[in-house]
């Protein structure tokens, strides 16, 4: 409706939106869709009833690339709620700590905002079969989305991916193929069975991106448009913390707020090459060695959006941070005493969030959104490790 282009996130190239690619042909970096931002700040009058809307992922539609909203892919995804977490942010020493809970989404991470847009999408490239490369959260929301098109879903896993995740994408209809050992090697076969067997790629790609967004007009929904100082993001492939960017940008844009947060992403130990690379200003290496982690969601070698996480963290004056497992145990256990449970790559964000506060990076009287991107159940046998004092995976 309101979509313009696909621009290079690197060098700037455009192409059209129906252009069928992944990537810039020409440098090899991410895409990002634009709008005719002007139209939809004419859209949305001051005393609209669009804001008096309870929050979900199709709210938005006006920032999301769907020619059809009769023709979507929902399963009433979005919506999750925003907690304040009133003793933890005393007990660390916030002004204000709030969670934005994505296990409420329907197969209980946030890959279901962008699992929406990128399967409707499919249907609107008359695609008949999918394929994801994932670590188990993209494919269990890939193979439910899939599964209510009515289109056929491969998902390709690394080894040692949570049978928690495979189960749940299987109970969808999904065939599994594990390849690899890394989420790397199962993203490289993913993309070359796309490419070779005509199948629909779908992942870390642009119109993700813009599903995923919606998790930061939630967080400004929820707080009547009040920013906070900081957002915290676990980084995998990062594409979340550059969708949330993205995300607080556009409304900024259209005029729905008039400043912006700062952006801060953390990394596991052992998977840090991002957090390296923003500290000494060199570019994104890929981590050679696999390293034991509890936070087998976000374990990954090189990510794909790990320049433009970089960008956003610069662009918004945030930080980054690494996080060890026991450090991200802890945080998901208090995370846990407050009634909420996560999965452990979704404690990273608090326990980089205590961190930062601690090393007078976040200042005492700042409010502080941490994004928890999955379920507890989504890794249940970790948390058994964990509780057993076993932080080796």
């Amino acid at each position: 409706m309101f979509e313009k282009k696909l621009v290079c996130t690197r060098c700037g190239a455009e192409y059209p939106l129906a252009s069928g690619i992944y990537k810039c042909p020409k440098c090899g970096a991410p895409l990002d869709v634009t709008y005719h931002y002007e139209d939809i700040a004419n859209l949305i009058e001051d005393d609209d009833p669009w804001f008096r809307e309870s929050p979900h992922v199709w709210k938005y539609w006006m920032f999301l690339p769907v020619k059809n909203l009769k023709r979507i892919v929902t399963l009433n995804e979005g919506g999750t709620r925003l907690y304040r977490l009133k003793r933890l942010e005393e007990k660390l020493g916030f002004g204000r700590l709030y969670v934005k809970y994505e296990g409420e989404n329907p197969t209980g991470a946030f890959k279901d905002r962008g699992s929406s847009v990128e399967v409707t999408k499919a249907l609107e490239f008359h695609a008949k079969r999918l394929i994801v490369a994932s670590t188990g959260n993209m494919a269990a929301s890939i193979s439910a989305y899939g599964a209510k098109a009515g289109l056929e879903v491969t998902i390709v896993v690394p080894e040692g991916t949570p049978e928690e995740k495979l189960t749940q994408a299987r109970v969808y209809g999904a065939k599994v193929e594990v390849y690899g050992k890394t989420y790397d090697e199962a993203l490289a076969e993913a993309e070359r069975k796309a490419v070779e067997e005509d199948y629909y790629l779908t992942g870390n790609y642009h119109y993700r991106v813009e599903g995923q967004k919606t998790t930061a007009f939630e967080i400004l929904d929820q707080l009547r448009y009040n920013v906070p100082d900081w957002i915290v993001v676990p980084v995998g492939a990062g594409t979340h913390l550059r969708a949330i960017w993205k995300g607080v940008k556009e409304f900024h844009r259209v005029g729905l707020i008039e400043e912006l947060p700062k952006i801060a992403g953390a990394q596991i130990e052992g998977y840090d090459s991002v957090v390296r690379a923003w500290k000494t200003g060199k570019p994104v290496e890929k981590v050679e060695k696999k390293v034991p982690t509890i936070a087998s969601a976000i374990a990954v070698k090189k990510p794909v959006d790990g320049e433009n996480v970089i960008k956003a963290v610069n662009e918004s004056g945030g930080h980054l941070g690494t996080v060890t497992n026991a450090e991200t145990a802890e945080a998901g256990l208090m995370l846990g005493r407050e009634g909420i449970f996560v999965e452990p790559s979704s404690a990273t964000s608090l326990a980089l969030a205590r961190k930062m506060r601690e090393e007078g990076v976040i200042e005492k009287d700042e409010s502080v959104v941490v994004v928890a991107t999955g379920h507890g159940l989504k890794d249940v046998k970790t948390w058994e490790r964990i509780l057993s004092g076993n932080f080796v995976v």
